[in-house]
């Protein structure tokens, strides 16, 4: 429910706090007082598009601000709660400041963009007036006012979750799907790799005994050769390093009868020849080796170039290719098994797509049969507000399957018996279109509670009888939403639980308007001067008094 209107420097409006409670509200004044100028600039504060014409000149910024009253199960509470806007005292208040050159919006104090500040304003007022402020005109405000009188509102929600988990699911198999194609292709690649790989198969140390057997061949008559010549210093001829050593052992063995001390260096020399004739062996069994040793010349040289053709086709250090081996092994095995799990998606979104499509038909059945019925109650409606013979149709136009169903809805209207149906916005003027939103609202008050509802030009046409059914119908509406209406018809006014009378004056050589919720001695007058005009006298006054007495 709409509490309270804050307006401040808004066109010609210096400042209004206009409170508001249930029931209906009835907004009068005279002819340019300004009584529109409260629905635009509710439209501002619920989203619509700024003009900064509409600073009152002198100041810097426009500010609307209108605080809402929300039920704690209500779809604005939730929304609010679902984007994390404070709800705790059971209020909402949304605010606008328009500057000439931008505007800002404001959630709970919180800034946000316009976008979602028009989303909120959905859901709190429903606007009937000039064709911008129009959510009659939106095809998914007809789809939904039609699924509320064919009771298919669970229907067309479930359907809503059910496509979007289909879409869902559609999103994670394309994405599986395309990263299984890119897997399946690094996989085709690591499978060559390891192809090469497994060909040369490559153990561990093995770059490294390749490496030491290639540099002892490629060296071995120098290997040999300089063996040959070590062993002859070592031992062989009378010139050799162990026969030099026997002679010097032999001198100090004599030489020790005489001093004792030689001993120690006798037993030094004694063993350096042992580790001669050890290092002898030692050289003549490594040469017999490289003598006897089975090498194929041409086969390691083609090995070794072959570890080299990889390292520097992996651009690695041939030593590095055992290790690369195993890291490619490990890489191919992960790459494998997608395959199950697209599987799996896929009999997912085969699944989603038989319940949405049970549920589509479910619920184009539900709106194939009220269609008709809700048009004929609206015709009827609209033949009392005073549309005369005009006829209102609904149109059930086949599409794709969707979260809205297999077809679209459209209300079409034909102002005479004789003349084709056609959109609504093509055919309708404001007061028109407010008058036949009215008639729905009428049709649909039993299972449709919505927003708060504004009418402007509701009545514009209007007079005598079809004025008072008008009137009538307000007030039925008025039972169960809250209701604001502008008016210049007394029959309609009269139906008013709270009473708003809008006022032009000037003030310090400035035209500005004003906003009096009115007693039932002013209400009285009121009535009486929109009876009578400017003369108001004993017989308007007692008109207006038995219009307000019902």
């Amino acid at each position: 429910m709409l509490a309270e209107l804050l307006i401040r420097s808004f066109v010609v409006i210096d400042e209004l706090r206009i409170p508001l409670g249930p029931g209906l509200s009835v907004v009068t004044g005279e002819t340019g007082a300004g009584k529109s100028l409260l629905v635009d600039a509710l439209g501002l504060v619920l989203g619509a598009r700024a003009d900064g014409g509409v600073v009152r000149p002198g100041a810097d910024t426009a500010e609307v601000t209108a605080t809402f009253e929300i039920s704690p199960e209500s779809a604005v509470r939730r929304w609010l709660a679902e984007r994390d806007f404070g709800t705790e005292d059971g209020q909402c208040i949304v605010r606008r400041i328009i500057a000439p050159d931008r505007s800002r919006a404001f959630i709970n104090a919180t800034p946000v963009p316009l976008q979602q500040l028009r989303e909120l304003g959905e859901l709190l007022v429903d606007l009937h007036g000039q064709h911008e402020h129009q959510a009659l005109m939106r095809k998914d405000a007809q789809r939904a006012l039609l699924d509320a009188y064919a009771h298919a509102e669970s229907e067309a929600r479930a359907l809503g979750e059910t496509v979007a988990a289909l879409q869902s699911t559609r999103a994670r198999h394309q994405t599986l799907q395309a990263a299984s194609e890119q897997r399946k292709a690094r996989a085709s690649l690591v499978r060559y790799q390891l192809d090469e790989l497994e060909g040369l198969a490559p153990g561990a140390g093995e770059w490294q005994n390749l490496n030491a057997t290639e540099r002892r061949l490629a060296h071995a008559q120098e290997l040999t050769s300089g063996i040959t010549d070590l062993v002859t210093a070592l031992t062989e001829g009378d010139q050799a390093l162990s026969s030099g050593l026997e002679r010097a052992s032999g001198t100090l063995r004599q030489l020790t009868r005489h001093e004792p001390r030689l001993a120690e260096i006798a037993g030094l020399l004694e063993s350096a020849a042992v580790e001669i004739a050890e290092a002898s062996v030692g050289l003549n069994r490594i040469a017999g080796s490289l003598e006897s040793e089975p090498v194929d010349l041409p086969a390691l040289e083609s090995r070794v170039a072959r570890w080299h053709d990889l390292a520097r086709k992996h651009k690695v250090p041939p030593e590095e290719l055992p290790a690369l081996w195993t890291r490619l092994s490990a890489e191919h095995e992960s790459l494998q098994g997608d395959e199950d799990a697209i599987t799996e998606l896929v009999e997912e979104i085969a699944g989603h797509e038989r319940a949405a499509t049970e549920l589509a038909q479910a619920l184009g059945a539900k709106r194939r049969e009220a269609a008709p019925i809700l048009a004929r109650a609206v015709t009827d409606e609209m033949g009392r507000l005073g549309l005369g013979a005009a006829r209102f149709e609904i149109a059930l136009n086949p599409e794709a399957l969707s979260a809205n169903g297999c077809e679209g809805v459209e209300f079409l209207v034909a102002p005479a018996p004789d003349a084709p149906l056609k959109p609504l916005a093509r055919v309708a003027s404001g007061g028109e279109l407010s008058r036949i939103s009215l008639a729905l609202q009428v049709v649909l008050a039993d299972v449709c509670a919505g927003p708060a509802l504004v009418f402007d030009e509701v009545d514009v046409g209007i007079g005598g009888a079809v004025a008072e059914i008008v009137g009538l119908r307000l007030q039925e509406l008025a039972k169960t939403r809250q209701v604001l209406c502008i008016t210049h018809l007394p029959q309609v006014a009269a139906q008013g639980d709270t009473h708003l009378l809008v006022e032009k004056a000037q003030t310090e050589g400035r035209t500005m308007s004003s906003v009096e919720v009115l007693t039932q001695a002013r209400r009285i007058e009121e009535i009486a001067r929109m009876l009578g005009g400017i003369a108001v006298n004993a017989r308007t006054r007692a008109l207006a008094r038995d219009m307000l007495r019902g």
